[in-house]
C-alpha cells in the first residue's frame, strides 16, 4: 500500500513539475515507523510525511495530548516572531480549544512578572474582518474563536492576533512588538 501512494505521489510530482515547471520532491520525506494498528487497519511500517519529525526541545514546557509551548518575552514584530519559532521548529502558537488556551495561560502565568497580551498565530492580513490563523484556517475551523469584549478591532488598523492573560483573543497593531509564543506539534 505505502509503495502505491508513494508512486502515486511521484507520478503527481512529476505533472506538477511538469506543467509548473517547479520541483516538488523536497517537501516529502519516507520516514519508518513502528507498526500503526487500529481501526484503520493500516499495517504499513512505512509512512509518507509531508515535514520531518520534530525533535522535543528542553526549553519548552509540554502538555500531554495538547503540545509544547515557550514564551518568549522580548518584544518583537509579529512577523519577526513568526520567523523567531519556525527556527526552533515550530510556529506561533494556534489555540485549537479551551484546553490549549489553558495550557498556554498556565505557561504565561509560570513567568513573574507575566505579560499581559502575547501574540499568536492568527490575522486578518489578507481581508480585513477575516481572521485565519497562520496555516489558513479560520478561528472557528481551527477549534477556538472566543473573543473579548470590544475584540476584534472594527476600524482594520489591528490585523495581527494576541492572547489575552484572561484568556480571550485580542488583536493588534502588527508594526507593534509584543511577546509571544511558540508551540510545537505534539509528540
Amino acid at each position: 500500500m505505502a509503495i502505491r501512494i508513494i508512486a502515486i505521489q511521484t507520478l503527481l510530482c512529476l505533472v506538477s513539475y511538469t506543467l509548473g515547471q517547479q520541483a516538488c520532491f523536497d517537501s516529502f520525506v519516507v520516514v519508518p515507523t513502528r507498526t500503526a494498528t487500529g481501526a484503520t487497519g493500516n499495517a504499513d511500517p512505512n509512512c509518507l510525511l509531508r515535514n520531518p519529525p520534530v525533535a522535543r526541545r528542553n526549553d519548552y514546557t509540554y502538555f500531554p495530548g495538547i503540545g509544547g509551548y515557550k514564551l518568549h518575552s522580548e518584544n518583537l514584530l509579529w512577523n519577526q516572531a513568526r520567523i523567531t519559532c519556525e527556527k526552533e521548529g515550530g510556529h506561533l502558537a494556534i489555540i485549537n480549544s479551551l484546553a490549549e488556551r489553558d495550557a498556554v495561560v498556565t505557561v504565561l502565568k509560570a513567568v513573574n512578572p507575566h505579560p499581559v497580551c502575547v501574540m499568536l498565530g492568527f490575522h486578518d492580513l489578507y481581508a480585513a474582518g477575516h481572521h485565519v490563523t497562520i496555516h489558513g484556517q479560520t478561528l472557528a475551523r481551527a477549534g477556538f474563536d472566543e473573543w473579548a469584549n470590544g475584540q476584534p478591532n472594527k476600524d482594520g488598523s489591528e490585523s495581527c492576533g494576541s492572547l489575552h492573560l484572561s484568556g480571550e483573543l485580542h488583536d493588534h497593531r502588527c508594526d507593534e512588538s509584543r511577546p509571544f509564543v511558540c508551540e510545537h506539534p505534539i509528540h
